[in-house]
């Protein structure tokens, strides 16, 4: 199951309509390009593509019938969300990213890639800092999204080909998929996060966080932790969806519902 989330290039950016219109016209989505690699691989192989936002309620739903996660996306509302499920329905996952990021001058400050598994008996990504609430609400009014997913922190720098930075994550990404699901990775393999420095060709990793009163992975009462299709994920809801009577059509899934006011979920076992 492939996710697509518009990204911004200078074609479509540019202040001319003819010369917008035909960057659409040649572009294709990444869902597109992704399920004719995995048809390349494998030809029997069955692909279902959502060209939506991770944070549409129907997107959302389809994520809690997924095995394992791969998330590619670097918005903290992405993240949220990919951090949301994978507790609250105990499916683990895998977020990878490269970052560039310039010095005042200019120059070539820092390069980094990273592959961080989020399962629910580790941390999580609230826990460790990754998901900031002031970045949560300025991507819902401005266009902070838009900048996060740059892999140079410059406005004025177009977003450079990163393939080998991609290749690095996601390699380590599709072994940690391998080995955790099938079971052969160790039982004293730890679920840090792993990091890849190739400016001073480092690699090191970080122990995810846990704090015991998280909302995501802890055990308090108030915590999603496997709480599955009772509690709601955070997503954006549509005031216009909801019926004239206040309930919400079929179409909704009830993980994607807000709850009653004065209702208790049960913890699922």
């Amino acid at each position: 199951m492939l996710f697509w989330k518009p990204t911004t290039r200078w074609l479509a950016e540019s202040r001319r309509p003819w010369l917008r219109r035909l960057a659409w016209a040649l572009s294709r989505r990444k869902t597109s390009l992704a399920q004719r690699n995995i048809r390349r691989a494998n030809p029997k192989a069955a692909v279902r593509t959502i060209a939506s936002d991770i944070v549409a309620p129907h997107v959302a739903n389809q994520l809690a019938d997924c095995d394992f996660i791969f998330l590619a996306a670097d918005t903290a509302r992405a993240r949220s969300v990919f951090n949301a499920v994978v507790h609250q329905y105990l499916i683990p996952g895998v977020q990878v990213g490269a970052k560039v990021t310039p010095d005042p001058a200019g120059n070539v400050a820092d390069v980094f890639a990273v592959a961080r598994l989020v399962t629910p008996e580790s941390g999580c990504l609230h826990c460790s800092g990754f998901i900031n609430a002031t970045k949560l609400q300025e991507e819902s009014v401005s266009g902070e999204e838009r900048r996060a997913q740059r892999y140079v922190e410059d406005e004025d720098v177009p977003a450079p080909s990163v393939i080998t930075l991609n290749a690095s994550a996601a390699a380590q990404a599709a072994n940690d998929f391998l080995f955790y699901m099938t079971g052969l990775a160790s039982p004293r393999a730890k679920l840090d996060y792993t990091y890849f420095r190739p400016v001073r060709r480092e690699v090191w990793r970080e122990e995810p966080a846990r704090r015991p009163d998280c909302l995501d992975c802890g055990q308090g009462t108030h915590s999603r932790l496997g709480r599955g299709d009772s509690a709601r994920l955070p997503i954006k809801l549509d005031p216009s969806v909801t019926r004239r009577d206040g309930s919400w059509p079929a179409t909704v899934s009830r993980r994607c519902r807000p709850r009653a006011a004065g209702r208790r979920p049960r913890r699922q076992r």
